[in-house]
């Protein structure tokens, strides 16, 4: 089952936002006809384009996949792979510079002895932690209140 993740509409802006300054810059240089300005211009604009294919790549191609024996996370290029039992808890942490994110409160999954990864939300965050419960029954599943959930479905 794939869910997508939550995205703080601020950064979402800020990065569409960025896409039409970035390919301006090189317009106006060439348009003013200045030549170490064209040049300098187009060193900038090769040096960051990657930067914001990527950001705009992992915009639109970010979320988390349940499968029979593993979650998969996907941030653009980046994925995350856990098999589904070795995961011990799956909760809530408020740290925002730990990994790649959309949102500033993230999805804590322990995993292995002292393994921890920090994902996006998903945007249905009941319907994930059920989805976990399901196929990790050993595993602590925590709800932003920090109690643990069961195995129940929800109406």
């Amino acid at each position: 089952m794939k869910f997508q993740v939550k995205k703080n509409p601020v950064l979402v802006v800020l990065i569409l936002s960025l896409v039409p300054i970035f390919l301006s810059i090189p317009i106006i240089s060439i348009v003013e006809g200045k030549t170490e300005g064209i040049i300098m211009s187009l060193v900038v604009f090769v040096l960051l384009l990657p930067v914001l294919i990527i950001l705009v790549w992992a915009l639109f191609k970010t979320y988390h996949e349940i499968t029979d024996t593993e979650l998969t996370s996907t941030f653009g290029f980046i994925k995350y792979n856990f098999p589904l039992n070795e995961i011990r808890t799956v909760g809530f942490s408020n740290n925002p510079i730990s990994s790649p994110s959309w949102t500033f409160k993230r999805l804590k999954i322990e995993y292995k002895n002292y393994g921890i990864a920090l994902l996006s939300l998903p945007k249905d965050e009941e319907m994930f932690l059920q989805e976990i419960k399901k196929h990790c029954p050993s595993a602590t599943v925590l709800n932003r209140q920090g109690k643990e959930i069961g195995t129940t479905v929800l109406n």
